[in-house]
């Protein structure tokens, strides 16, 4: 089987230097708006090169679509997080448009996939659908980085949808599918649907509440959301106790469930704060707390203990 090339591994080392060097550039607190920014350039930097990586590996993509973004993602990253340095307008908007054209190509390569048929297997469902996903981060992009707010929204909830759909839109279902694959079982296929299903109906419950129809739905979408992702959470418990891994990976994933299990449990809270709001549970405690349970718990250790687990297996390893 081949090594995981050095070219990827060096694009890895870069996007996490630079992430490190903003950080320490900004020296963000938890509770401010841009600790939320530095957890959203972790997934174009870090993260979602390895989802992608990941995608190729799993055998169940082998277009020349991702084989090409492999070469693109680091600049286009990179532009990404300048652009987060600057004020919202015309420049800043131009240097997110990389970026925004990568979600748009990794969503291609998704669609296509369940167009071809994919929608039928559960676990290619929940990665392709992912992938479809991740473009919605890139359109809210746009509109952030250039100051549009749709319906009316908070520019704060305008950010924070782009954040949401980097890590519930593309790393939640990705990682989904490959521990759906791995588990096997009735039960964690039907999962896939319904953590695929609970990042649109969250998203059409903010809506809903937006347009001033109540708050109902999007209580009940959230917990939807939150418990599927518990499951999830689970599952990789449970791979977690499978000695057949190694102790690195296992290690990962266990400490990315505890991370996922606290960061959904405060989203489902948070969703019904209309109905039983909890003291102190406002947005910038989520961006502290949940968004960081969710990014670097288990966005960031879970995406790399499926990565080390299958980077010795080749590229594009089954049609």
């Amino acid at each position: 089987m081949k090594k995981i090339t050095s070219k990827t591994n060096l694009h890895l080392l870069a996007g996490a230097l630079v992430w490190l060097l903003w950080m320490a550039f900004q020296h963000p607190h938890p509770l401010e708006p841009a600790w939320a920014r530095g957890i959203l350039l972790l997934a174009p930097l870090v993260i979602v090169p390895m989802g992608v990586d990941l995608l190729l590996r799993s055998g169940h993509f082998s277009g020349e679509i991702l084989r090409v973004l492999v070469k693109w993602q680091l600049p286009a990253a990179l532009a990404f997080a300048v652009a987060f340095l600057l004020p919202t307008g015309w420049l800043a908007t131009a240097l997110a448009l990389p970026w925004v054209a990568v979600t748009f190509a990794v969503a291609w390569a998704g669609g296509l996939k369940l167009l071809q048929g994919g929608w039928k297997q559960p676990v290619v469902f929940c990665l392709s659908a992912g992938m479809v996903y991740f473009s919605v981060a890139g359109v809210w992009a746009v509109f952030e980085r250039a100051g549009i707010s749709p319906l009316g929204y908070d520019p704060e909830i305008v950010f924070l949808t782009i954040v949401h759909f980097h890590y519930a839109g593309f790393v939640l279902p990705v990682l989904t599918g490959v521990a759906v694959e791995k588990t096997g079982g009735v039960f964690t296929q039907i999962l896939g649907y319904l953590v695929v299903s609970g990042v649109a109906l969250v998203a059409a419950g903010i809506v809903f509440t937006q347009l001033g129809l109540g708050p109902d739905w999007e209580g009940l979408s959230a917990w939807w959301m939150a418990l599927s992702a518990m499951a999830v959470a689970v599952l990789h418990l449970r791979l977690a106790f499978q000695k057949e891994n190694s102790l690195k990976v296992r290690w990962l994933w266990a400490l990315a469930a505890v991370a996922l299990l606290g960061g959904m449990l405060l989203a489902g809270l948070y969703g019904t704060r209309y109905i039983a709001p909890v003291a102190g549970l406002d947005i910038p405690a989520m961006r502290a707390l949940h968004g960081t349970a969710n990014a670097v718990g288990f966005g960031l250790l879970g995406m790399m203990g499926w990565w080390w687990k299958y980077f010795t297996l080749p590229r594009y390893s089954k049609s």
